[in-house]
């Protein structure tokens, strides 16, 4: 027999009821407690579950940012790749392009300002600043040239005893050959731009 219906978790007496044994009445209030307490066990576990929910979902979020993190890395690292190979391919192509420059420049310079020979000749005797004698073959060309600026020359010998200036048939204008007490060095035109050409490989390489 029921004496009593649940309405939004409330005991209300059945109509026409009013006087309730105490077995039925126990019975009731024991199954609204239970009621009333799984209600508020469902409320708990939804909000766990929610939560649970909420951390999955910035889990995966955080996932996602690593994963797009990792791809834009190796994009990168893929362009940059692909960057230094297109460098060095150019490289390659322009260095030829712009030694030939250089030598119709220096050729032209020369041509146009023949004194221009004199520092030419001063930057090829720097390495032999310190020898104590050396003599310098030329070209006929430039032969006059460097006799007027001897003196200007032999300043970057600071150690020099003796210097001397010669002619060669075999020297193209604008290069030297340096003799010293240690040595000889090609200082002409052509051998200085293998030399630059030679370093700048090597350097492209590292």
């Amino acid at each position: 027999m029921k004496f009593f219906s649940f309405l939004k978790e409330e005991i209300h007496p059945q109509p026409g009821k009013k006087i309730i044994p105490k077995e039925e009445f126990s019975r009731l209030i024991e199954a609204n407690e239970i009621v009333a307490m799984a209600t508020e066990d469902a409320a708990i576990y939804k909000e766990k579950i929610k939560k649970e929910c909420e951390t999955l979902k910035e889990e995966a979020k955080k996932e996602g940012f690593d994963e797009g993190l990792k791809s834009l890395n190796e994009h990168i690292l893929k362009l940059d790749k692909t960057a230094k190979e297109l460098s060095k391919k150019y490289e390659e192509k322009i260095l030829p392009i712009a030694l030939k420059a250089a030598k119709k420049i220096v050729s032209e310079e020369l041509k146009m300002h023949p004194e221009a020979i004199v520092n030419i000749i001063r930057g090829a005797l720097k390495p032999v600043a310190q020898h104590v004698r050396v003599k310098i073959f030329v070209n006929k060309q430039d032969l006059e040239i460097l006799e007027k600026e001897k003196e200007k020359i032999k300043e970057i010998l600071q150690f020099t005893d003796t210097f001397t200036i010669e002619e060669r048939n075999d020297i193209e204008p604008g290069g030297c050959i340096i003799e010293t007490e240690k040595g000889i060095i090609n200082a002409q035109l052509e051998n200085q731009f293998r030399a630059i050409d030679a370093a700048f490989k090597s350097f492209s390489k590292k």
